[in-house]
Parts: structure tokens; sequence; C-alpha cells
């Protein structure tokens, strides 16, 4: 019987040492997850700023896009007014 006893502790230690790695390999696995995770919160943070940052620019731009128009638009409008004044007082004082 010691012979069996000797043989079934040397399968347990193989199988503990086994165990054993597996259990390191699996500890190693579950920090790599968790610094995975945190690398995808980080991004996700990120880009809801870059989103936040890219709206406002775009409404600078067409802010900045619209100023000349609305500018000629005045100037446009002030020319006609003054067309239209020029001509109201000729033909009154003709």
């Amino acid at each position: 019987m010691d012979g069996n006893m000797e043989a079934a502790v040397a399968r347990m230690e193989e199988q503990i040492s086994s165990l054993d790695r597996r259990m390191g390999n699996l500890e190693k696995l579950t920090e790599s997850v968790q610094a995975l995770a945190l690398s995808v919160q980080k991004l996700a943070t990120q880009q809801s700023r870059t989103e936040h940052d890219v709206e406002a620019l775009t409404s600078e731009v067409a802010e900045i896009r619209d100023k000349p128009g609305k500018r000629w638009d005045a100037i446009v409008a002030a020319l006609i007014a003054g067309l239209v004044g020029a001509a109201i007082t000729y033909f009154l004082k003709k």
C-alpha cells in the first residue's frame, strides 16, 4: 500500500503544481483584463471630451462663416435703402 500511497501523493503534487501554474496564469490574465478595462474607460472619457470639443468648434466655425454673410447682407440692405431714399427724394423734388 505504501507504493500506491506514494504514487497517489506524487499525482496530487503534480496536480497541485499544475493548478498553481494555472492559477498564476489566471491572475496575470485578470490583471491584464483590469488594465484593459481601465484603458477603455479612459478612452471613453477622452472620446466624450473630444466630441464636446468638436461640437464647440463646429459652432464657432459656423459663427465665423456666417459673419461675412451677415455683414454683406447689411451692406446690401443699406445700399438698397440709400438708393430707394435717393429715388424718392429725386421724384419728390421734381
